[in-house]
């Protein structure tokens, strides 16, 4: 129960003791007026305590309001979180699928280049040296016009200069495997 309850079953228990007092009180008009005073002041008592109820209940209720509102927002902040880490996860899988198709197709490339290279070499070895030409020096190859150092001058620019794969596929916007490749196949241009 409610203290204010109490306080009105102990103001209703007084009235009733009152109204059975033997009859010399109900003569005594002193005893009727401080009576009438206790009455009046267990009311205004009662109304102060029902007005704090209502405040109290009303800061209670905006509380309330104010936490599922809060909620509510955070709700909504974690669904959008979750939506951007979905998006996040599927491009990341789509450049890993890209990242392994081009891997794939360097290899494949690297694949073929040796194997042409060394189908050169054996083509050269099996041709056997002339007499005319064995005294004199072997004649120095000449540097094939469609070179790969003329495909990609900035990338052999940055790679003299000491700059790191890295560097250079990030200036030159290509990818690592790319810039170690397009390096060994200058390398095999070189030696061969």
């Amino acid at each position: 129960m409610q203290p204010w309850v109490y306080i009105v079953l102990v103001g209703a228990v007084a009235i009733v003791y009152a109204l059975r007092l033997p009859a010399r009180a109900k003569e005594d008009s002193a005893d009727k007026q401080s009576l009438k005073e206790t009455e009046a002041a267990l009311e205004l008592y009662m109304a102060d305590i029902e007005r704090e109820n209502d405040k109290m209940l009303q800061l209670v209720s905006s509380i309330k309001q104010q936490s599922q509102n809060n909620r509510t927002a955070m709700q909504e902040e974690i669904d959008s979180l979750r939506e951007q880490v979905a998006d996040l996860q599927k491009n990341l899988m789509l450049l890993e699928t890209r990242l392994t198709a081009e891997e794939k197709g360097l290899l494949q490339l690297t694949a073929s280049f040796a194997k042409e290279s060394s189908a050169s070499r054996a083509s050269e070895a099996v041709r056997p040296p002339s007499t005319e030409h064995a005294a004199e020096q072997p004649e120095p190859k000449p540097k094939p016009v469609n070179s790969i150092k003329l495909r990609y001058p900035r990338l052999f620019e940055l790679h003299e200069q000491g700059k790191s794969i890295d560097a250079i596929a990030k200036t030159a916007g290509l990818q690592r495997g790319e810039v170690q490749l397009i390096l060994q196949l200058a390398k095999q241009e070189e030696t061969a």
